[in-house]
């Protein structure tokens, strides 16, 4: 039984343009250019922490939907228990 979760999230943010599509791309103070994610606060759900992370990193308080489109799970080992 796992008892150590930290759960991630990745937001692809999305926009049609002339019929081309457009993802969403932001530059970390820290870490440079990447796509907006996170980590799932304790208690929170997947979905909700995405929205917070893509509102939390962008700006944007807006958005149309969010879908879950996949997830991998990877166990450590023991190197990364806490």
């Amino acid at each position: 039984m796992i008892t150590n979760v930290i759960g991630k999230v990745t937001c692809f943010i999305t926009r049609k343009i002339d019929d081309k599509l457009q993802l969403l791309l932001i530059q970390h103070p820290n870490a440079g250019i990447q796509i907006p994610a996170g980590t799932v606060e304790l208690d929170e759900d997947f979905k909700h922490a995405a929205i917070r992370e893509a509102i939390e990193e962008t700006g944007i308080e807006e958005y149309h939907s969010c879908t879950l489109i996949g997830s991998q799970e990877q166990l450590f080992d023991g190197k990364y228990i806490l």
